[in-house]
């Protein structure tokens, strides 16, 4: 790993190995003014630098204000002093136009182009999102408007849940024939007249029909269980007759009841 010698304002500092040289000719370290090797991200010391002063020949410092062009071979420190002076400079330059460009052109290229375009941005989207606010309600409205002129003032989910009802209610009084007559809460030809009353199946089985996944699976279960048959064929409901429930009622041993013996 060599030496490397950068004379700086009379001053030779010496870098001593290849890896923080290249960081000085890269341009991501500098020497300041107290002879040390910086680094510019982050900003901290790399390297405190040996350093001696140049010597000035007797001509120089006759006539160093002179400009004199020295013979070809006594001329090589010089042009080596003068190319690292214009190193010097042109890395001077260099920050300077970074930080015009940092401190200056940016931020008035971000003040006058970009923060306008945002605001521009931002008021096009709460326009937009206020304008869909302003459909969906109009929207709502319409169809609320529609459904009441249409007499319709439900939706669908509680159109469903009034059917359930209705068959819920059908099919627990049907479970429960055993169990309330056992326990002599019930009046088996009540019941029966209410399960078979022809309005009462045709209802039943119109909803079962229009829709198969109206009953929750425990209900359908159910009373795949006391009809003792599957409910559909070829995904069409086998419609429910007054005869099966009495047959249900004859199989829990109400025979004697429905017959008046």
């Amino acid at each position: 790993m060599a030496e490397h010698k950068v004379p700086k304002k009379d001053i030779i500092y010496i870098i001593p190995n290849d890896e923080l040289y290249l960081k000085y000719i890269n341009d991501e370290a500098f020497i300041d003014d107290y002879g040390r090797l910086m680094n510019r991200k982050p900003h901290r010391v790399l390297k405190e630098l040996k350093h001696y002063a140049v010597k000035k020949t007797i001509d120089q410092q006759q006539y160093s204000n002179v400009p004199v062009v020295p013979y070809r071979k006594k001329s090589s420190g010089v042009k080596e002093l003068l190319r690292y002076k214009a190193e010097e400079a042109t890395q001077e330059f260099a920050h300077y136009a970074i930080d015009k460009l940092l401190y200056e052109i940016v931020p008035k290229a971000w003040h006058n182009y970009v923060v306008p375009a945002f605001h521009d941005i931002k008021e096009s989207f709460n326009t937009k999102e206020k304008d869909n606010r302003v459909l969906a309600h109009e929207k709502k409205n319409t169809e609320i408007a529609k459904s009441q002129k249409d007499g319709v003032k439900m939706t669908q989910e509680e159109i469903n849940f009034e059917k359930r009802k209705v068959l819920y209610h059908w099919i627990g009084m049907l479970s429960s024939l055993k169990k309330l007559n056992d326990a002599g809460e019930i009046e088996i030809n009540s019941v029966l007249s209410q399960l078979t009353d022809p309005m009462m199946l045709e209802r039943v089985n119109g909803l079962l029909s229009e829709n198969p996944n109206l009953l929750e699976t425990d209900k359908y279960i159910a009373l795949h269980s006391l009809m003792g048959r599957d409910l559909y064929e070829d995904q069409r409901l086998i419609p429910i007759r007054a005869e099966e429930i009495e047959n249900i009622a004859e199989t829990y041993g109400y025979r004697t009841k429905i017959l008046g013996e």
